[in-house]
Parts: structure tokens; sequence; C-alpha cells
């Protein structure tokens, strides 16, 4: 019998960080600040194509970074619903508790893992997760929970979707 082909075309990870871990109660207001002054700034590592999203070419070694435009399929073109991705996911409750580490579902079903860039200034960039890392699950089930009491039909349409592409049960 032969191997079934993986879900998702993403590199294995050399190794995987088991301290990321949700915030299991994270405050209302701080999430409500996090909110009105997070941002995203594109970091080249995580682009096969820097160039495309303005970003100046990447010289280093990749190693084992997920890419947004080759794995998850990002463009420049998306670029515009980035801000409304950081709130869904803060909304959500989908932080760390140092708020180093936000996580979002996007339209599409990918978690992207936004890792602070600048903590003073609320900057993150970000990158997809793999199905294979502890915290996609623990991220999905928490968006699921969330969605279904206070989400939106896109934030519904987004959890189905990542289930979906990441093989989670309901």
């Amino acid at each position: 019998m032969k191997k079934p082909k993986p879900r998702l075309d993403l590199p294995p990870r050399a190794s995987d960080n088991l301290q990321r871990a949700l915030d299991p109660s994270p405050d209302p207001k701080m999430l409500e600040q996090l909110s009105n002054t997070a941002f995203y700034r594109g970091y080249a590592k995580h682009k096969s194509a820097p160039q495309a999203f303005g970003l100046p070419p990447y010289a280093k070694p990749r190693g084992d970074s997920t890419l947004c435009d080759t794995h998850a399929g990002f463009n420049k073109e998306q670029i515009g619903v980035i801000p409304r991705l950081l709130r869904r996911g803060i909304k959500a409750g989908l932080i760390a508790s140092s708020t180093r580490l936000i996580w979002t579902i996007s339209d599409e079903g990918w978690i992207f893992e936004g890792r602070v860039t600048n903590i003073e200034q609320r900057e993150y960039h970000g990158y997809p997760l793999r199905p294979s890392e502890p915290i996609a699950e623990a991220v999905y089930r928490r968006f699921c929970a969330w969605a279904a009491i206070h989400g939106e039909a896109a934030d519904k349409q987004a959890a189905s979707n990542c289930r979906d592409l990441y093989g989670f049960t309901p």
C-alpha cells in the first residue's frame, strides 16, 4: 500500500518550541489595546520572492522557515487583509501571555503565527504554521469556539476551511 501524500506541502520543522502556548485567560482590556495598536510589517525570510512584496532580498539560509507566498499562496494583493486578520486573531484570544506571539486564521483556513519584531511598537511579522506543530490544533480549537459564539459568517467559514485544510477533526 502506498503512503498517502501529506495534506500540506510544507518543509519539516527541524525542531519545535513546545513552550508556545495560548494565554489561558487573556485580559479583554489588553486584547482591545493590542487590537488597536498591533500592526504587521513583512519580513523577507518568510517570502520566496520578497521583492514582490517590496522587501529586500533575503540572503541568509532560511532553514525550515515556512513561506507565505510559496506554502500558503499569499500574494501582494492580499496584504490589505492583514490588519483584519490580526484583529480577528486578537479578538479570538489567540495570543501568548507575553503578547510576543499572535495567531490568526485566514479566510482560506491557513493558521498564521505572528511573531513580534518590535515589542515597543507592537510590530509583528508572520508565517504559516504546519499541521504537525502542537500549537496549531490548540489555535484552531480556540478559534472555533470563539467563532461559534462571537464570529461572523466569514469567521465560521474560516474555521471550517482550517479544519479541512489541516485535517483536524470537528
